[in-house]
């Protein structure tokens, strides 16, 4: 659906928050439902040609987005996602 007055209102407010000048700027357009997600909405790392993609995170993407960079960085590194345990620590 649309965008809440309220979403809209808190997102001008941290835009603000960040840099007064956000208060001069004009909106030309919103629009909403725009998280990338896979049909079976789960989080995952694909890649197609020289592309990975990191999509299906939603609105916990600040929660997942550790595991899912590590996740990324096994797969640039060693071709593959590694689907350990998140909870669990590595050792230096």
């Amino acid at each position: 659906g649309p965008i809440s007055a309220r979403s809209m209102m808190e997102f001008l407010n941290a835009a603000y928050a960040l840099h007064p000048s956000f208060g001069e700027a004009q909106i030309i357009e919103s629009g909403t439902g725009i998280r990338p997600a896979f049909p079976d909405n789960l989080p995952r790392i694909v890649q197609e040609g020289k592309t990975l993609f990191i999509n299906g995170a939603h609105r916990h993407g600040f929660l997942l987005s550790p595991a899912m960079a590590r996740q990324a960085a096994d797969f640039i590194e060693h071709k593959e996602v590694s689907h350990a345990d998140p909870r669990q620590r590595r050792s230096a």
